[in-house]
């Protein structure tokens, strides 16, 4: 894993101390790794000059690791590049409840609309059935007006 630059060697500094804290109070266990790697992090005076890029890109994988459980989640990282698959649109006028196909991806229904939702989702009459009662063994409700 490479370093983060959107993370500051302040910030992995809090991180570290905050890790040592929970580990002296016994609110986190850590392995043998990190237990090594945040004494060694303790035992200098100057913080930002013990910070290598190798030193910055492991403190990242125990904040991945650690952070979650004493409050300094990893976050996010700005440049990651997020694949996700596009569901399709329905076809105007058709269902647009989401079925699986073939392959076990979402797509709409696209069977002809009858009735719909006040937020205009549209329903075929087949997906309206199955969703009221599905609502209905929770003992929910939903309104569906007459599409046009």
């Amino acid at each position: 894993m490479k370093s983060r630059p959107d993370i500051t060697d302040s910030d992995r500094s809090k991180f570290l101390e905050k890790l040592s804290h929970a580990a002296r109070a016994s609110d986190v266990m850590l392995n043998s790794f990190a237990t090594e790697f945040v004494g060694s992090f303790k035992k200098v005076q100057r913080h930002e000059q013990w910070m290598t890029d190798g030193r910055r890109s492991k403190c990242d994988e125990l904040r991945g690791e650690y952070g979650a459980t004493i409050g300094m989640p990893l976050p996010p990282d700005p440049n990651a590049v997020v694949n996700r698959p596009k569901t399709p649109e329905a076809d105007a006028g058709c269902c647009q409840f989401l079925i699986r196909d073939d392959d076990r991806r979402l797509v709409p229904c696209n069977a002809p609309a009858v009735l719909q939702r006040r937020n205009g989702f549209r329903y075929c009459q087949s997906c309206a059935d199955n969703v009221l009662d599905s609502l209905k063994r929770r003992n929910l409700t939903m309104h569906l007006f007459k599409y046009p």
